[in-house]
């Protein structure tokens, strides 16, 4: 007891030593594991910092939130006897009906992605909600063994209950079906999706958490993956969420966007990406049907040339990036993106300036104002740094255009989930679809340049006009662009 009040007293004199103390031994410990383990210098430093000047609250930020724990967490998730199982193993096609001058670019995504191209695909855009909804939900009702669903944001609105109603149907008929929400995203609509398909004995999983004591050291992390997978027939993928506001012609708010409808081999590769984030969400192995091969269709048409691209925070970590460096590369003539968040890190950035000094004509259309003002504003920032070489960029006059397309010559699409910019290459699980068709590409062409009719190309002028203070407002955002 004594020795108990003799501690106490101690304490009482020397509390401001003992927090210093503690301060200075946290922080000395968390700078050595960010220069250890953080490869970005300027985040290292920013790290640092932080930890430095905010005593404790830094390192707690820094141990919950800086640390990679989903790849060491995937490993266990997915054993070894389990991988091979979501891998796709078909042989790789003749690289004699791609391109000429993609065939290194081809080489070199391989070794990022070892996933094969397949032929025999058909892939249709589907313009806003307005199309892409009815389609989706037709199939929804067409389905006859199991239906497998992925998206961010399910709205418990008018057309959210339409999905649930036709999910409801299906799954009375005796469809299997199900449906994996993300664990921010779902808030969107107050959980009332989740609940509503619960009620209705549809089998439903959060990716992640977000109120969980085990997933709140990933609250920065999500499943931005948008899939709808049909008895192995069909699947849908793209940018689109389940929310009535992409129902431009009656939505009080629209937004724009373009989601597409996949026939084809690569069906299996795209179902697969749902079975793995469905087996790391459950720990549950979904059987879902594997495509089945039309062979009469495959000789008479070869179709699009595509495979799936996965990304995210484990081991897949930045292949998007890098396949798209990679593809810039091979650019030859011209390079389109239209995506709703322009904020690409220095090694993108480099990419793109070093396509623009070769020659390559370089258009980017973007919203003239997002749903987020803080990412209006970084974007602002960067302007000037963009338009340097000749690269050109539009604001879309539309009220938000949520569109992710990227167009290189006019045989290379590059369509799904993922946006240019940190929280979309970084921080979040995504799926994108390469492709090599003229005809898909001179389709998405003219739908760029729809765009770019009812957009205003930015110029030196604008930039150089901007009020002072808000020059200082948009790159103090810009700091913590890779945040946002």
């Amino acid at each position: 007891m004594q020795i108990f009040k003799e501690l106490i007293e101690f304490i009482t004199l020397h509390w401001v030593s003992i927090i210093v103390l503690f301060h200075l031994s946290l922080s000395i410990l968390t700078s050595i594991h960010v220069l250890l383990f953080k490869e970005n210098e300027r985040t290292s430093l920013a790290w640092i910092g932080l930890v430095i000047l905010s005593p404790v609250i830094g390192s707690l930020c820094y141990w919950l939130f800086g640390i990679n724990r989903i790849k060491r967490l995937a490993k266990k998730s997915h054993p070894s006897d389990l991988k091979p199982d979501f891998q796709y193993q078909d042989k790789k096609i003749k690289r004699d009906h791609l391109p000429p001058h993609w065939q290194s670019a081809i080489i070199s995504g391989y070794t990022i992605h070892p996933v094969n191209h397949v032929v025999g695909n058909h892939i249709t855009p589907l313009i806003n909600g307005d199309v892409a909804y009815p389609t989706m939900i037709q199939s929804i009702n067409e389905a006859q063994h199991h239906i497998v669903l992925s998206s961010y944001i399910f709205d418990y609105d008018s057309l959210g209950k339409q999905f649930v109603n036709a999910l409801s149907c299906a799954h009375q008929r005796g469809v299997i079906v199900h449906v994996l929400l993300d664990g921010i995203g779902i808030g969107y609509s107050w959980h009332k999706s989740d609940r509503a398909l619960k009620k209705l004995g549809i089998k439903t999983a959060r990716f992640l958490p977000a109120i969980s004591l085990t997933s709140i050291r990933f609250i920065n992390l999500r499943n931005h993956r948008k899939i709808l997978c049909v008895d192995g027939n069909v699947a849908y993928v793209g940018g689109m969420n389940i929310s009535k506001d992409n129902v431009v012609e009656t939505a009080e708010h629209p937004i724009d966007d373009v989601h597409f409808k996949v026939t084809g081999p690569v069906i299996d590769q795209i179902s697969k990406v749902f079975i793995e984030d469905w087996f790391f969400a459950t720990r549950e192995v979904i059987d879902f049907p594997q495509y089945k091969l039309d062979t009469l269709n495959l000789v008479n048409e070869q179709g699009v040339i595509a495979r799936v691209l996965q990304d995210g925070p484990d081991e897949d970590h930045n292949k998007i990036s890098w396949i798209l460096i990679n593809a810039l590369v091979a650019a030859q003539t011209s390079v389109k993106i239209m995506t709703p968040y322009f904020i690409p890190d220095e090694k993108l950035m480099t990419s793109l300036h070093a396509a623009a000094l070769r020659g390559i004509l370089i258009e980017i259309i973007v919203p003239r104002h997002s749903n987020i003002f803080t990412v209006d504003w970084v974007m602002e920032a960067n302007f000037a740094r963009i338009t340097k070489h000749g690269i050109k960029i539009y604001k879309n006059n539309r009220p938000f255009d949520h569109s992710k397309i990227v167009l290189i010559d006019d045989n290379w699409s590059f369509i799904g989930s993922a946006n240019w910019d940190a929280r979309s290459l970084e921080f979040n699980f995504e799926i994108n679809l390469e492709c090599f068709d003229k005809h898909l590409n001179a389709e998405l062409t003219d739908l760029f340049n729809a765009k770019k009719q009812n957009a205003t190309q930015v110029i030196a002028e604008d930039i150089n006009n901007l009020p002072f203070y808000k020059k200082v407002r948009n790159n103090l955002c810009r700091l913590s662009s890779p945040y946002l």
